[in-house]
């Protein structure tokens, strides 16, 4: 729960508030000595994650992508072409990744600089992943 927690930016204190129970009880959470499936529900909620990951450590812990409504993050179309929304039941936003860089800086930007951002990010990501399954060899001596 703690990883989920600082993720999402959250501390003990902010969690609590938001789950409408005590410090004590999210610290007890994390440390493994409390296992309360109702708050444990409630707190999956808030954190945005997968009840059974946080319940038993196993599978995802994001929600699968589908899961998320990414409505908003579409550019803006126009009035003709808008399509009345299904009432459904809502689903959660996507948790903002970027703790040091507020979303009101990145709507800022042009939709040319988005694009590049988007590529800069997807090469990086991709590297950083290539580099990881590149095993490094050992140096010859002599």
């Amino acid at each position: 729960m703690k990883q989920a927690r600082l993720l999402r930016g959250h501390t003990q204190k902010t969690l609590a508030r938001l789950a409408r129970i005590s410090q004590s009880a999210i610290a007890s959470y994390e440390s493994g000595l409390r296992h309360s499936s109702r708050s444990v529900r409630k707190l999956a909620q808030i954190l945005k994650i997968e009840l059974e990951w946080l319940e038993t450590g196993k599978g995802p812990m994001e929600m699968p992508m589908e899961g998320y409504d990414l409505s908003d993050t579409l550019p803006p179309v126009g009035v003709a072409e808008t399509m009345p929304r299904v009432a459904r039941r809502p689903r959660p936003q996507a948790p903002w990744p970027f703790p040091n860089i507020a979303p009101s800086q990145f709507d800022g930007l042009t939709i040319d600089d988005r694009a590049m951002l988007e590529a800069l990010t997807q090469t990086f990501i991709e590297t950083a992943q290539a580099r990881r399954t590149v095993k490094p060899r050992g140096r010859k001596i002599g």
